[in-house]
């Protein structure tokens, strides 16, 4: 079909066709057509019978500590939901949802965690990146990149003349990061922030007897994140069970939590009151995980009827 339209392709791969999406009609239309194909397959009829009760309630399982990080996880799809169908998850008649999701968690995780002031002074801004800009002098996207490359272990292109400055800027962090990563590639078990052990697998050694060099860098990568993530996890638990305590006697309900992202249930007449409350439940909780820290977190809060 694509020959028949002047496109002689070797695949059909979305990356390829993402290419020449403006060559030709069909390009768009077959993309579109199979966005709404694996939408249709892994959230269909079947998806419907399964997890959504006669009574249009959706229903998923949930796993409170899951992986070596021990973030939360949900069952039902939920964590790849399409935003086509966020839609469809309304509050019932009289309530209202109170949405909240915290902004740049894992950098301000880690100003908080490895204790390096200046990142720490920079999560006084709403905008963590900016001021990692201005110190960094860089544009703000590329000190967005700095700071994702340091807690994820990246190291080429881009990513490594970043790190570089990062390096600079913000040495304790950066130290912490490594010395994470070292821990992991030796095989060391690591504690995050809360005190959560996570374990390193064992590495096969090749026809050699020697270990992959590519295996060890993976599990330094991990413990170098996990150290970020995990903490983090730690810190959003912590707010949901504040979240909990002070929303029950307003008949507020959390009725999902992904990611970094808290959906409350409220009645319509306390749904303002809740959104004040959430903010404040953020900080009550970082003040007590954070035992002293003067790091700074937010949330974007609003009031919605429908996800």
């Amino acid at each position: 079909m694509l020959r028949r339209a002047g496109l002689d392709l070797d695949d059909t791969r979305a990356w390829r066709l993402e290419r020449h999406r403006d060559a030709h009609p069909v390009v768009d239309a077959l993309l579109r057509w199979r966005k709404a194909e694996r939408m249709a397959t892994t959230y269909g009829y079947g998806w419907l019978d399964q997890h959504v009760s006669a009574d249009g309630r959706l229903r998923g399982a949930w796993t409170g500590s899951d992986g070596g990080a021990g973030r939360m996880t949900a069952q039902a799809g939920l964590h790849s939901l399409p935003a086509e169908m966020r839609p469809a998850v309304v509050a019932e008649s009289g309530y209202c949802f109170v949405r909240a999701d915290l902004g740049q968690i894992e950098p301000r995780v880690l100003a908080v965690v490895s204790g390096d002031p200046a990142l720490v002074q920079a999560t006084a801004d709403d905008d963590l990146y900016a001021p990692v800009a201005a110190r960094l002098g860089v544009e703000r996207a590329t000190a967005k990149i700095a700071v994702l490359a340091a807690m994820y272990g990246q190291t080429s292109g881009a990513a490594g003349e970043t790190l570089r400055a990062m390096e600079r800027a913000y040495p304790v962090a950066i130290n912490f990061l490594r010395d994470a990563e070292e821990a992991g590639r030796a095989g060391a078990s690591i504690r995050t922030h809360g005190g959560r052990l996570v374990r390193m697998w064992q590495i096969d050694d090749d026809d050699d007897g020697v270990a992959p060099r590519s295996a060890i860098a993976a599990r330094g990568r991990f413990a170098r994140n996990a150290m970020v993530q995990g903490a983090a996890a730690e810190l959003f638990k912590a707010w949901a069970a504040t979240v909990r305590a002070h929303g029950a006697p307003a008949g507020a309900r959390i009725v999902l939590c992904l990611h970094d992202e808290i959906l409350v249930h409220v009645p319509e007449d306390e749904a303002e009151s809740m959104a004040r409350r959430i903010d404040e439940c953020l900080a009550e909780a970082a003040w007590r995980w954070s035992a002293g820290s003067t790091a700074r977190f937010v949330s974007d809060t609003s009031v919605i009827q429908a996800w």
